[in-house]
């Protein structure tokens, strides 16, 4: 259930939440309040323009710094899909505010696709305001450890509801479906498909034409994410729309299911290459000199290097 903004107020006053409202609350003045964000890991994704972009069936994606969020913003719902930090969280919901005037709820559901900072740093914003907040269930303990690692505890906000396999809601006239494909990226990967609109945010599961990054700590297993991007091949459509994580400013952060297939390929490929030059006896800082894997001129860059050591690390275990 939604909660009004009244019931939104009571919950926040009863849990010593400091927010903005003047009184009567005007819809234009913002419920988000203003927060501090994890500003080391903001100053590696430079702010850009605050960009809303509609795909279909009032389901969206939002880009400024971070990871994309995903949302569906009607006159009866809204559902926000990751946080990205706080300032970007506050204009992000600012902006799907203003786009839904007859709604009379703050945010419906929530969700988190993984714990990586880029996509939960503005949940300490969001999540006050969300009737409901879900993510995988290994979610929570992986954002709680790398909050501790990184000195971050306070300014954490961690999901209300977890879920192991799948998990589905209604929302207004929308279907919100979860899935958890398999360790991948990290071993807490949702991806999140708006049913009716036909759209799935992917979370970091899919980088569009870029060098993943792979948490090797947090249960990423390249192999078997090669088996991730197989499954939700088959799960979903030529007619699904695709919103990532991340990707290449050439291609977006939108596609098709080919892109999943597209990961799929370079992860294994790249996972060949350095298979092959362990075994001729290759050091893995020779290894990491390459420019671009074979077949793969889009996906270079510093982080390149990077993802063939973590490969190599993974293999020498």
């Amino acid at each position: 259930m939604a909660l009004s903004r009244r019931q939104f107020v009571r919950r926040a006053t009863a849990a010593g939440l400091a927010i903005p409202f003047a009184a009567p609350l005007a819809r234009a003045a913002s419920p988000v309040p203003a927060a501090s964000g994890a500003r080391g890991l903001e100053a590696d994704y430079p702010a850009r323009a605050a960009t809303f972009t509609d795909l279909r069936r009032g389901v969206g994606y939002f880009t400024e710094r971070g990871g994309t969020i995903g949302y569906l913003a009607t006159d009866d719902a809204l559902v926000m899909v990751d946080t990205q930090f706080a300032e970007s969280a506050k204009t992000a919901y600012d902006g799907l505010d203003e786009r839904t005037p007859g709604r009379a709820s703050v945010i419906d559901l929530l969700v988190n696709t993984h714990h990586h900072g880029d996509h939960t740093s503005g949940n300490g914003v969001l999540a006050p305001l969300a009737a409901r907040h879900v993510a995988h269930e290994a979610v929570p303990g992986l954002q709680r450890a790398a909050a501790v690692r990184s000195g971050s505890l306070a300014s954490q906000a961690y999901a209300r509801e977890t879920y192991s396999r799948e998990w589905s809601t209604n929302v207004g006239d929308e279907t919100v479906m979860l899935h958890y494909f398999g360790q991948a990226h990290t071993c807490g990967d949702s991806m999140v498909h708006f049913v009716n609109a036909d759209v799935v945010h992917t979370g970091d599961l899919v980088f569009n034409r870029l060098p993943p990054y792979i948490d090797l700590g947090a249960g990423a297993d390249t192999a078997n994410w090669m088996s991730v991007m197989e499954q939700a091949h088959a799960t979903f459509s030529d007619e699904t729309t695709f919103i990532f994580g991340h990707g290449n400013e050439e291609y977006g952060v939108t596609g098709t299911r080919a892109d999943l297939l597209v990961m799929r390929d370079f992860l294994g490929a790249t996972r060949e290459y350095v298979e092959r030059g362990l075994a001729s006896g290759e050091s893995v800082e020779s290894l990491a000199e390459i420019d671009a894997i074979p077949g793969f001129p889009d996906h270079t860059g510093q982080r390149l290097a990077r993802v063939v050591q973590i490969i190599a690390e993974e293999m020498q275990r």
